[in-house]
């Protein structure tokens, strides 16, 4: 079965850190190809839209292509995309179902997010704060279980998560698990 890996959490817990981690940990894993609605020429989005080709638009800013998802599967790759919000995660599941997606939840306590964002500069550390406690709200308002694995990035090194994040991936979805206790 076709993989693919979805990492979730607030802003500054470590997203991106482990998605480059993964990326170097493993040839296999790809950044999921996404389309940008602002780099594109007026209309052209709405072309691709019309003409069935968005499988899914995340945040209203990007949209995922289903021939960029249709080359990674061929390739044998395995698509890497990451999110602060629940609600693109279970879409993006849910129209690209071709893909056994493995839901991530990647989490730090507030405090260490706030702290990461001052040390890497970010203009609106208080918006990186807005952020985790809007995750923090999605996540306890589940109905549901969605994630496969939980990685509390500031208890391991981003090699280690990353590593976790492989051996998921490689064990397929498992059953999902509740978030409750580890927010």
């Amino acid at each position: 079965m076709r993989r693919g890996v979805i990492l979730c959490g607030p802003a500054a817990v470590g997203k991106s850190t482990v998605a480059e981690e993964l990326f170097r940990l493993d040839g296999r894993f790809v950044r999921l190809p996404v389309v940008a609605a602002d780099a594109l020429a007026p209309g052209e989005f709405d072309a691709l839209r019309a003409s069935g080709r968005i499988a899914v638009e995340l945040r209203g800013e990007v949209a995922v292509d289903r021939r960029d998802m249709d080359a990674v599967a061929d390739a044998g790759r395995v698509p890497v995309a990451w999110t602060s919000d629940v609600a693109d995660l279970q879409r993006l599941k849910f129209a690209v179902p071709f893909f056994g997606w493995v839901s991530v939840l990647l989490w730090a306590p507030r405090e260490v997010c706030g702290l990461r964002a001052q040390r890497r500069g970010d203009a609106d550390a208080r918006g990186v704060l807005g952020v985790w406690d809007e995750t923090r709200r999605d996540l306890l308002g589940l109905e549901d279980p969605v994630f496969n694995l939980v990685v509390h990035t500031e208890r391991v090194e981003p090699g280690e998560a990353a590593r976790r994040v492989a051996e998921a991936v490689e064990a397929g979805p498992a059953q999902p698990v509740s978030v409750v206790g580890d927010v």
